[in-house]
């Protein structure tokens, strides 16, 4: 439970602090337009399998550098997971920022 706990805040704490140094680039509800902090899955209500698994598809997301289609293709995997009240709370987190970086 205490290791299980501890892994949680440090993948949050990276995910928190990785904006810093992606740039100026993000996606969907992690990072934010000129390094500054923005949205989290935080208020999202995940199980600790669904935030594995959005945390590993944002990675993705990033690596593509973020661009239009890996936020759509981020956002498929999402749906597939995600009630509708999350995935609806997520698009719109997902819109904003790409709003915000266009």
């Amino acid at each position: 439970m205490i290791k299980t706990t501890l892994s949680a805040c440090v993948a949050v704490a990276l995910f928190v602090v990785s904006p810093a140094f992606a740039g100026g680039k993000s996606c969907c509800a992690k990072g934010a337009s000129n390094g500054m902090s923005c949205n989290s899955f935080a208020n999202l209500g995940l199980s600790a399998d669904q935030q594995a698994k959005l945390d590993a598809w944002q990675a993705d997301c990033m690596k593509a550098g973020c661009t239009k289609e890996s936020r759509a293709a981020f956002l498929k995997r999402a749906k597939g997971i995600l009630s509708a009240d999350q995935y609806a709370k997520l698009k719109v987190q997902c819109d904003h920022m790409g709003k915000k970086q266009a």
